[in-house]
């Protein structure tokens, strides 16, 4: 055992456990196949693995290196450009049909709602999220001036 989790470089479980996903993985790109639209499926994957692969890793990288750069009266200020930017891009990958206005006809279908005002709703929770993380940065600021110059109460400290 100790020459095999040597030469593997993990233990015994961490490959079985790898095997076992790899079967469950598998099962399920069988099961997807037996759909009727299956082709449909497999491109959608292999566009979507092709496109976070070579085109939006290396986006994120290079947008959040600039933003690694950024301060803010001294302050880094990289996470308040972080989350506000993924919460703000996790909400339009999720309602994405819905923003853009493409949803078909199952939301009305399914629950009586109709699909309009997403993309205002989505604007909205934006602006106010990047509001939130600008009012958060401006509080972490007032605090770092105030432990920097605390202010001297009158009487105290004039000798009298």
């Amino acid at each position: 055992m100790r020459a095999l989790a040597r030469r593997y470089g993990a233990s015994p479980v961490h490959l079985l456990v790898h095997l076992a996903a790899f079967g469950l993985a598998l099962w399920a790109i069988l099961h997807v196949l037996d759909l009727r639209n299956a082709r449909n499926v497999v491109v959608w994957f292999a566009a979507a693995l092709i496109a976070q692969d070579l085109i939006l890793i290396p986006a994120y990288s290079a947008l959040d290196r600039l933003a690694q750069r950024v301060r803010v009266a001294g302050l880094p200020a990289v996470n308040h450009i972080r989350v506000p930017a993924v919460v703000s891009g996790l909400l339009l990958l999720v309602y994405f049909p819905l923003i853009s206005g493409r949803a078909d006809g199952n939301l009305r279908f399914v629950s009586g709602i109709e699909p309009s005002g997403y993309l205002e709703r989505w604007l909205a929770i934006v602006a106010a999220v990047w509001v939130a993380s600008a009012v958060v940065l401006g509080l972490r600021l007032l605090l770092r001036q105030q432990l920097r110059d605390p202010v001297v109460a009158p009487g105290d400290g004039d000798g009298a």
